[in-house]
């Protein structure tokens, strides 16, 4: 307020100030405690000991619906009660699209054929604490969600009711933070058929928990970022050795190129010996540089922050959610490919227990060699849209950046 020379934001606090009359007194750090405690102490939420949980953007509570679980039961009484649900059942069609009712449930039939559950309003809560704020979504953001719930339901603009709902997330808001923007020197990679190529780093030291982890060794696939990491006490070269063997050699077969940070235990003889007896090619770039490692650091900033919302508050137990944060990751449609991980690797998408409590029984799949041929096809389908996909995001990077 003294100062004859203010720049950026000094300069408008000053300018906002002006508008107030006000005295400045001095009061020592040591007795400030109350201004000190209202600017870094989390705020309290109070609530009644019978009350419900506070009203989501969806315009209904978060504890309505039956009893959070999306059975057919559940929807056929709800949907019997909704108004918009019966317009759209008079109407018989929504957008060009058909409404059809089967076994009771009303259903919107997409251009390709598929059907999606018409959700009431009464529900949707319950839709977007499972595909959001459980352990196997992992509160991720407003796409990866959107294409969670997509998948089974459908009800009137339901991307801007993910949107809100998200944005009024406390847990995301808390601890998501914004990527830094940075334009790193651009270089086409070609990421090959799946298992092919390899990223491995080491995340930690993090908080030892009760079994004594430390770090937590992860590996991602370039073609279908399926990830997969795992707990460990220290981060030898043995360990990284017998994660390599177990995790991935022996689950999805030898891989043509194995991405390392230099560090050396990553690139001991050990390593060294394994890589040459699997016949695979060690890129090395400079020791301890993850930039030099994206896709693995993105995870790693991915499941610490799926993690955090989780753990206790001594952080002792990290451990135990990361399983569900690698579930939740691989389970969700990634923006680069346009499909889940799961789906390109594996070839089939990960479901959530309310999927199954609305499956009457076992699908019959007929003859295995039909179902192998069907398979196949799908998953060769995948794979062109994912390279097209991939292709196509890294022309959009490109474009963004030569534009800044």
């Amino acid at each position: 307020m003294t100062s004859k020379e203010l720049a950026g934001r000094l300069h408008r606090w000053a300018l906002q100030l002006q508008e107030y009359d006000f005295e400045v007194v001095y009061r020592p750090g040591s007795s400030n405690v109350v201004a000190d405690a209202l600017s870094r102490a989390p705020a309290r939420v109070v609530t009644a000991a019978n009350q419900e949980t506070e009203t989501r953007p969806d315009g209904g509570r978060a504890g309505e619906g039956s009893d959070g679980q999306l059975t057919d039961q559940a929807i056929k009484a709800e949907q019997a009660q909704d108004r918009t649900v019966q317009n759209l059942v008079r109407k018989g069609k929504c957008g060009g699209r058909k409404i059809v009712v089967e076994d009771e449930v009303v259903h919107i039939v997409e251009n390709d054929g598929s059907k999606r559950v018409v959700l009431p309003t009464a529900l949707w809560a319950a839709a977007l604490r499972e595909n959001h704020d459980s352990i196997y979504a992992c509160h991720l953001r407003t796409p990866q969600t959107y294409a969670r719930v997509a998948r089974s339901y459908w009800w009137p603009d339901m991307r801007a009711h993910v949107r809100k709902w998200i944005q009024a997330c406390r847990d995301c808001g808390t601890r998501k933070a914004k990527a830094k923007e940075v334009i790193p020197p651009l270089r086409s990679q070609g990421v090959g058929s799946p298992g092919d190529r390899w990223s491995l780093g080491v995340a930690g030291p993090l908080p030892v928990t009760a079994g004594g982890n430390r770090y937590v060794v992860a590996a991602v696939d370039y073609a279908t970022r399926y990830t997969v990491a795992v707990a460990f006490p220290r981060h030898t070269a043995q360990d990284i050795a017998r994660f390599i063997v177990e995790k991935l050699v022996l689950v999805f077969g030898p891989m043509r190129e194995l991405v390392l940070d230099g560090a050396p235990e990553l690139s001991g003889k050990v390593v060294a010996a394994l890589t040459d007896l699997f016949q695979t090619k060690q890129i090395s770039p400079v020791p301890y540089r993850p930039a030099l490692l994206g896709l693995v650091e993105r995870f790693n900033r991915s499941w610490k922050d799926m993690v955090s919302i989780y753990v206790a508050v001594a952080q002792n137990d990290w451990d135990r959610w990361l399983p569900c944060a690698v579930y939740a990751y691989n389970g969700a449609r990634h923006s680069a490919t346009g499909f889940s991980p799961n789906k390109l690797m594996m070839g089939r998408r990960l479901r959530t227990p309310n999927e199954l409590l609305r499956t009457a029984g076992v699908t019959q799949v007929g003859e295995f060699a039909e179902y192998h041929r069907k398979l196949a096809r799908q998953m060769a389908q995948c794979a062109v849209a994912a390279k097209t996909a991939l292709a196509k995001d890294q022309l959009q990077i490109k474009k963004v950046l030569q534009s800044s």
